[in-house]
């Protein structure tokens, strides 16, 4: 809980005198006794301002006191700390060699050795062998930057238009244009979706009751279009069906 930090920051573990430890107002706090300025908690002493700054919120909630700045709320005491200091304190992300169990996996590494930390107490992953945002796609990162492993709209089965790489190194096909399945008819479609491009059996020149014209996921018009009992008839014919059975007459 960072209480041997808290009490080296407090500086009042014990009374410097035994004079100093029996006045009136100080209690025993397991082998300790705090004098009347400091509080017990889990045989420990803390400066009750501490205590102060946390009352009333919540676990790991932001604190703050006057004489030692923000902090994090711990078990209802405030622990200040200060970056540099060694140890995560607050909304700090690292501190010296405290990587909070963080490595360069965490990053999108191939190894975990190589993670650093700032003076600003931020994550610094250059030192990591592969990570999202070096500018160079590695591992399972579909793209880092501009580089998008030599692929385009159309691997994304788009007609056009450009890639975009997000903050997490994936793709963001917002940019690209046209592809089979949008409802409109583009490059070499015969239709896409419900739209026949304005197509139908007899336009085509299949009459009577031919098998209905429609459009596959690939955008061409469904093999059993305008069929008459499996087959297309020829252009001078007409599919007539008699008792349940289509041919071309």
């Amino acid at each position: 809980m960072g209480w041997s930090r808290l009490l080296i920051t407090l500086g009042v573990v014990a009374c410097a005198t035994i004079a100093g430890c029996v006045k009136s107002n100080s209690q025993t706090c397991g082998d300790l006794v705090c004098p009347g300025t400091l509080a017990c908690v889990d045989d420990h002493c803390v400066d009750r301002t501490l205590l102060a700054a946390c009352d009333g919120r919540m676990e790991g909630e932001t604190c703050q006191t006057a004489q030692s700045g923000s902090g994090l709320c711990q078990d209802d005491v405030c622990i200040v700390g200060r970056c540099g200091d060694g140890t995560i304190n607050g909304e700090e992300a690292c501190d010296g060699l405290d990587l909070g169990g963080k490595t360069c996996l965490d990053f999108g590494g191939s190894s975990p050795g190589g993670l650093s930390c700032t003076s600003e107490c931020a994550f610094d992953p250059s030192g990591c062998s592969e990570f999202c945002g070096n500018g160079h796609q590695d591992g399972t990162e579909q793209c880092d930057g501009s580089d998008f492993d030599q692929k385009s709209c159309v691997d994304y089965g788009f007609y056009g238009g450009q890639l975009a790489c997000t903050s997490t190194c994936t793709v963001n096909l917002g940019g690209c244009a046209g592809k089979c399945g949008d409802g409109q008819i583009q490059q070499l479609e015969e239709c896409d979706g419900t739209n026949l491009n304005g197509q139908t059996c007899a336009t085509l020149g299949y009459n009577g009751d031919v098998v209905a014209l429609s459009c596959t996921n690939t955008c061409s018009f469904a093999a059993s279009s305008c069929t008459c009992g499996g087959a297309l008839c020829a252009k001078n014919q007409t599919c007539v069906t008699n008792g349940g059975i289509s041919s071309c007459q």
